[in-house]
């Protein structure tokens, strides 16, 4: 094989083995962020810190049915467990203002829960936590000293919910 067919094959190989590494990896910690709430306030990764977190976190538009499942199955095993958080780590096409977006996840959000709502339109958070865009979402369970327990990649369902609440402490 010629020597630069055989480096664009390795190279391409590589750059797709590292675009389907979804981060962050258990055990590791929370990648390094800054992005703000659907309320207005600036939260990094050390806000995640000192609380068991979970954070359902999507990187597709098309995905909010199967994060709406997931919260509806976990909102009421995780209160006094951890902190539920919703992560929308989005690439949305620029011509679409910023304010309707935020408007729209306002108008499907309790405001109690806006500062949980971090949202990012540009790409820029997906590219932080080290995901791809993909229409499944993420459940990832956060340690309180900011080291992933446990991650999913999938649809909701009753193996999947277990498997988080036994990354939990108990209730």
């Amino acid at each position: 094989m010629h020597h630069h067919l055989r480096l664009a094959l390795f190279m391409s190989v590589t750059a797709l083995a590292s675009s389907a590494r979804a981060l962050p990896e258990t055990g590791g910690t929370m990648p390094t962020f800054a992005v703000d709430a659907i309320d207005g306030t600036r939260h990094t990764q050390a806000d995640l810190r000192g609380h068991w977190s979970v954070a359902l976190v999507m990187t597709d538009k098309d995905v909010k049915d199967d994060l709406a499942a997931w919260w509806g199955r976990l909102e009421t095993s995780v209160p006094g467990r951890a902190r539920m958080y919703t992560f929308a780590a989005l690439s949305i096409f620029p011509l679409v203002p910023t304010a309707l977006l935020i408007d729209q996840a306002r108008g499907s959000t309790p405001r109690p829960l806006w500062s949980s709502v971090w949202f990012s339109r540009d790409g820029s958070f997906a590219h932080s936590l080290g995901l791809p865009e993909d229409e499944l979402p993420w459940v990832v369970v956060i340690h309180p000293d900011g080291r992933v327990v446990d991650t999913l990649h999938e649809r909701v369902s009753a193996q999947g919910l277990s498997r988080i609440l036994a990354a939990l402490p108990p209730p």
